[in-house]
């Protein structure tokens, strides 16, 4: 059995045991005892055990009822049931002389008569609805009627509409009667009290259901039958104690049952939660839930000062009134994806080394693949030069006589190929570049005529950005010429010229003899003219389009 029901059940035992008691005190007040002392003491000590009960329930509530509007409600009907028994005991107990104070006790009775089913009204009202609720504006109207009768009870002595006094004041105890005035009074009790019996057993329904909660029913069904027992004379007690009983028990069974939201049972939530949590004082553990590891009073007097890391939890504290509570986070799932997240990203770093060096060996192959691609083009554009100077320099080693010839010769064609072979490289970067770099080509040629004895002359006129493409038709036109007239040259002068996206080249050749055949030359793209004047051969080339801005 839960700590709690065994808690419940131990108080309602000790309750039942002392209200018996005091029944039983109140029996042998009336029927067994003619001492005047003894009975006093069985009637004190009979409110003794009554009216601490009705403090004790008035206190529980201000400490367990959560909804704060409830609270104040049901603290006013313990209030009231306080003053009720209180001006009971007065009248009938404690006071010798019959008037008037034992008659406006008597009316004192009404106070809580007229307001106890009413804030009853308001409190079923209330339950069931969420914090903050008000009632509506026409419920407040009800305390004008409420105040009215009560005026009417209060001022009875002077119109005697309630109570009635045919032979005076002085023998109000014992010869009464009723005015008309009564029937509302007590009928606005009864119908406010069933009123509040009714709407609680409707609120004791659950919802979508026919089943009721069991304790408001009966005890609503125990109400009635008592009530109806005592208008018939069935039964003879302290109707003011029992009233105020019944009444508390309606309350608490709404409040046991749920219906009015309580923090009762929270040692058990506390014990059953899933937080690992612990409450504590100076010198011992009170409280400890269910998934709360052990922990060392070292551990916790450090916690105090901040979160303590104990590997799959961290330990927090929280001064409370007494102690301090001591809850553990699990971080185990933290600490586990963490310890993914590590394993991964190593995985993921050592997948890009390894995607990196992959990547930088494509750019090498690639690089490797493009300088080899490069080699073969220029190996391919050059390969008559680069043969014809292999030849010569066999030639040189055959015939050591003519070496100094033909080693020049071979400069003149060793210049044409590093100059062709930097404009092939140049292309590959961009499409354009300066048209200066004709110029460069020209004079580094003719440099290396003047080896073979041939005297030069360049004038060049080219600015501006020229097509890669145009300077080497160009330069491989110059290149034929030289190539094809090396043995007979004595001379050459070259004009060079680029404007307006024409590229022009003129080479005058002075030959050492007449030409008998002239030159077959072409120019793609281009034109190209030839003319002889004696030993002079004229050529003029001009090569339009291919230039870049």
């Amino acid at each position: 059995m839960p700590l709690s029901k065994k808690r419940s059940i131990t108080y309602l035992l000790l309750i039942t045991a002392a209200l018996l008691f005091a029944y039983a005190l109140r029996f042998v007040f009336h029927h067994m005892t003619e001492d005047s002392l003894l009975a006093i003491s069985m009637m004190t000590l009979r409110w003794a055990i009554q009216v601490p009960l009705t403090v004790a329930w008035c206190a529980s509530i201000r400490r367990r009822i959560l909804n704060t509007s409830i609270r104040k409600m049901l603290m006013t009907v313990g209030g009231l049931l306080l003053l009720w028994q209180v001006v009971r005991i007065i009248k009938f107990d404690y006071v010798i002389v019959t008037e008037p104070i034992g008659r406006y006790c008597w009316y004192s009775y009404y106070i809580a008569m007229i307001l106890v089913p009413l804030i009853g009204v308001f409190v079923v009202d209330h339950i069931g609805k969420p914090e903050g609720y008000r009632s509506p504006v026409w419920m407040r109207y009800l305390f004008i009627p409420a105040l009215f009768l009560l005026g009417v009870v209060f001022t009875n002595d002077l119109h005697q509409l309630v109570f009635t006094f045919p032979h005076g004041f002085e023998a109000y105890n014992s010869d009464y009667g009723y005015g008309f005035m009564y029937i509302p009074v007590m009928a606005w009790f009864f119908v406010l009290a069933l009123f509040f019996v009714i709407g609680l057993m409707v609120k004791s329904r659950v919802p979508g259901s026919k089943r009721f909660q069991a304790m408001p029913l009966l005890i609503a069904v125990f109400g009635i039958g008592f009530w109806t027992a005592y208008s018939l004379g069935f039964i003879e007690c302290d109707l003011t104690a029992v009233d105020s009983l019944i009444i508390i028990m309606l309350l608490e069974g709404a409040i046991q049952s749920g219906l009015i939201p309580s923090n009762m049972n929270y040692r058990e939530l506390f014990a059953k939660s899933t937080i690992a949590a612990q409450i504590v004082d100076a010198q011992q553990v009170h409280y400890t839930s269910a998934n709360a590891a052990p922990l060392d009073k070292t551990v916790m007097e450090q916690a105090k000062c901040g979160p303590i890391d104990l590997g799959d939890t961290i330990l927090h504290s929280q001064a409370i009134h007494g102690g301090h509570i001591f809850w553990q986070d699990d971080v185990k799932a933290i600490n586990d994806l963490a310890e993914h997240l590590r394993e991964a990203n190593d995985t993921l770093g050592e997948r890009y080394d390894l995607m990196k060096a992959e990547v930088e060996l494509k750019e090498r192959r690639l690089q490797a693949d493009e300088k080899s691609r490069l080699y073969d083009r220029i190996a391919q554009e050059i390969a008559p030069q680069l043969n014809k100077a292999d030849a010569l320099l066999q030639q040189s080693r055959e015939h050591p006589e003519k070496a100094n010839a033909l080693l020049s010769q071979v400069c003149v064609i060793s210049a044409y190929i590093k100059r062709r072979a930097n404009l092939i490289l140049l292309g590959e970067e961009k499409a354009s570049v300066s048209a200066r770099e004709l110029e460069s080509c020209l004079r580094e040629s003719l440099d290396n005529l003047r080896l073979c004895g041939v005297i030069t002359y360049l004038d060049c006129r080219c600015e501006g950005q020229a097509a890669v493409k145009q300077i080497i038709a160009m330069y491989d036109l110059f290149e034929e010429v030289t190539e094809k007239l090396l043995d007979q040259l004595s001379a050459m002068m070259v004009t060079a010229e680029y404007a307006e996206n024409t590229l022009r080249l003129r080479i005058q050749a002075g030959c050492k003899e007449a030409l008998s055949v002239l030159p077959t030359l072409t120019l793609s793209g281009g034109t190209v003219t030839c003319d002889a004047q004696d030993e002079d051969l004229i050529i003029e080339a001009m090569l339009l389009g291919g230039v870049q801005a």
